[in-house]
């Protein structure tokens, strides 16, 4: 997989029933989204095509989706790009979860240029 400039070999397994996700919502533009879930991942997308359609959600992607594309909900794709497992020792998935999106939302640059994302959330490094 590629995106942001970026060549990406994805791992795991993923498909639309797996769980503690790392995602991108990929415009057929080159604007993105990354995004993470703990629930099924097509419960997540429905909920994105949902907020598009209301208005309600993430604001920087419904703008993009509505202004540039008239709310066409055919430009966009969605794509696992990790999934966590429970750390080995036991620690905290969803913990783990939040720094592995973090971490792909600083990799690709995802706040910023292309990227849809409005902010990173650091504060589970702390």
């Amino acid at each position: 997989m590629e995106f942001a400039g970026i060549y990406h070999r994805v791992h795991n397994f993923i498909n639309c029933r797996s769980t503690f996700v790392v995602y991108v919502l990929n415009c057929k533009c080159g604007r993105f989204y990354v995004g993470k879930t703990i629930r099924c991942l097509y419960k997540l997308i429905r909920e994105h095509i949902n907020s598009i359609a209301s208005g309600k959600g993430c604001p920087r992607v419904i703008e993009h989706v509505r202004t540039a594309h008239g709310g066409d909900l055919s430009s966009l794709s969605f794509s696992g790009l990790e999934m966590v497992q429970s750390p080995p020792q036991g620690g905290d998935r969803h913990r783990l979860l939040l720094k592995r999106e973090a971490r792909w939302i600083i990799r690709t640059q995802a706040a910023e240029g292309l990227g849809l994302n409005d902010r990173i959330d650091l504060s589970m490094f702390l």
